[in-house]
């Protein structure tokens, strides 16, 4: 695709071009997202970031598309920047806008100087998403398939549970095997009395 300066025909074209676009830019810029609206996304909507995280969910892209992209005007202050622009998608949206006003649950990305970050949009302020442009999180889904308490969905892999361990005793199971497993011993015959005897 080609390098597209004019917003205005990025904007008409699909969330995909759009994303496109945002990432190839030659300026700095930023992208709006918002959540699809899709039965998987519904519960999502309008939640705040302590929301998701009590869930054991975070923020997926493959849940969000991209429905404005515009020139980013310089401020020294990334949160500045952050807060002019939920003002802007507010009070004064631009005409071509066509999503929802910015909202708890939708993202902010920017892209500065080649570098794009993310921004959750929370109930106060924003929180930044590290690596949430990556088409999938490889350790999250990892420690996902381990986790022993998926409460724990945080980092760390199989870190315990957060329920207070039991003494471990052994297993009837495993006390069963090992039986069946150990060598028979020959039949002890029991010594014969002279009452055992026929006469």
């Amino acid at each position: 695709m080609p390098k597209i300066e004019k917003w205005d025909e990025v904007n008409g074209a699909s969330a995909e071009n759009r994303m496109e676009a945002f990432l190839e830019s030659a300026t700095d810029s930023y992208a709006i997202m918002q959540l699809r609206r899709t039965d998987e996304t519904a519960q999502d909507r309008f939640m705040n970031y302590d929301w998701l995280e009590r869930s054991g969910r975070v923020p997926e892209i493959d849940h969000y598309e991209v429905v404005y992209v515009g020139d980013l005007s310089h401020t020294a202050d990334l949160n500045a920047m952050l807060e002019g622009l939920y003002v802007q998608f507010n009070v004064a949206r631009p005409e071509d806008f066509r999503g929802h006003s910015l909202s708890v649950s939708d993202i902010v990305a920017l892209r500065q100087n080649g570098v794009v970050s993310c921004h959750y949009v929370d109930s106060v302020g924003f929180r930044e998403l590290p690596g949430f442009l990556q088409p999938e999180n490889y350790l999250r889904n990892a420690e996902m398939a381990v986790e022993d308490d998926l409460s724990m969905l945080d980092g760390i892999i199989n870190n315990g549970s957060k329920k207070p361990a039991r003494d471990e005793r052994p297993s009837v199971l495993e006390q069963l095997k090992q039986e069946r497993d150990r060598p028979a011993e020959p039949p002890k015959r029991a010594a014969r009395t002279v009452d055992d005897r026929e006469i």
